[in-house]
């Protein structure tokens, strides 16, 4: 059977993805910066903690990371489709910590895993065939 290339093509589902990770990246900066203007004696973990100044540099290199490699998946560079690839992967183990620090109820949990399902899918087209011929 031959093997068909579609040249030029663009999928709407890598566009749509990067879009994703991008705005995700986005409100990540945005909740840094609320965090970070909000102060102290907000009830949020001390930054003078360790637990705090990790939760702080992590959602600073999780944020960077997501604009990046969103604007790598619409220029098509193998390289952000494995970084996307490994952020929706750490996305969907941290998903459950969410769950764990906020303390909530069951609805949450089920939205959660909905959110962790799309994710899976994800990951799973994003390594498809036809997807990873256009990064060729």
């Amino acid at each position: 059977m031959p093997q068909i290339f579609h040249v030029g093509y663009r999928s709407p589902w890598v566009s749509a993805v990067a879009w994703v990770l991008m705005s995700l990246g986005l409100a990540g900066l945005a909740l840094l910066g609320y965090w970070l203007g909000i102060g102290v004696g907000s009830g949020l973990p001390s930054l003078r903690s360790w637990l705090g100044l990790s939760l702080l540099l992590a959602l600073s290199a999780s944020s960077a990371l997501a604009i990046a490699g969103g604007q790598g998946l619409l220029r098509r560079y193998e390289w952000a489709r494995r970084l996307c690839q490994g952020l929706l992967f750490s996305f969907l183990l941290a998903s459950p910590l969410l769950l764990w620090v906020t303390g909530s109820h069951l609805v949450l949990a089920a939205l959660c895993l909905i959110w962790s399902a799309a994710m899976l899918w994800s990951v799973h087209t994003l390594n498809t065939r036809s997807v990873r011929q256009e990064f060729a």
